[in-house]
């Protein structure tokens, strides 16, 4: 039976929805597009996958996650959450399959038509309530992305020229000891794979960092300035 294992590359993780293809948006060459969902504002997946239910057979997507942007509200008791629209690169039709969705994402019955999927290397599929804490703490910033040694150095060294500063606010936080700054690419590193050299990277606090992903593309480190004026 197919599952999301099929498709999935291992050590992985996937914004996964379910759609009839209302609102989803297919371009091969370009930037593709999901309806709107509610989903977690801060976590980053390395792909997003899309179940497109049709009256034959189900078609299975997998691309790049580039981004998400608030455009819809839904309300659920009383209290308003976004609905984001989930921007996707270097899609492709990964399955064709008559498996339902539910045992697509490894749960026996019903589900939620939104969940976040990781592929371990596990046998058999392993589904996330999209609610849990555990799909909720797989928020990654850029700066965790960078991995190797030599990144991880590239990184320190910018803001160690900076001087553990946020070059938006001009603030300085230094904590138990640590300095409390991260450092953020001027161009998004979901755009591919490049060289990355110190000058492309700058230091920036957690808040403006994150003021700086609130929008698809990021905010410029002028445009963040101008906003870090109006709360100043």
């Amino acid at each position: 039976m197919d599952s999301y294992l099929d498709v999935l590359p291992k050590g992985s993780t996937a914004v996964a929805v379910k759609t009839q293809g209302h609102n989803f948006f297919i371009d091969y060459s370009g930037i593709s597009s999901t309806g709107c969902w509610v989903v977690s504002k801060y976590r980053v997946d390395d792909y997003v996958i899309v179940f497109h239910q049709t009256s034959t057979e189900n078609h299975v997507y997998i691309g790049e996650l580039v981004g998400k942007n608030a455009e819809e509200h839904t309300e659920r008791k009383g209290k308003q959450y976004p609905r984001y629209r989930i921007f996707i690169k270097n899609i492709k039709l990964a399955l064709k399959t008559h498996t339902n969705w539910t045992s697509f994402v490894g749960k026996s019955n019903g589900g939620f038509e939104r969940i976040y999927l990781e592929n371990e290397g596990q046998a058999k599929p392993k589904y996330l309530d999209p609610d849990s804490a555990e799909a909720e703490e797989g928020y990654r910033k850029d700066s965790s992305r960078m991995t190797s040694v030599r990144d991880r150095k590239l990184a320190n060294a910018r803001k160690k020229r900076d001087n553990y500063t946020c070059q938006s606010c001009k603030k300085q936080y230094f904590v138990n000891d640590k300095y409390v700054i991260d450092c953020h690419h001027l161009s998004p590193i979901t755009l591919g794979k490049r060289r990355t050299k110190i000058e492309d990277l700058v230091s920036l606090c957690p808040t403006c960092h994150r003021i700086a992903h609130t929008r698809i593309p990021p905010y410029s480190l002028g445009e963040l300035r101008e906003i870090v004026k109006q709360y100043t």
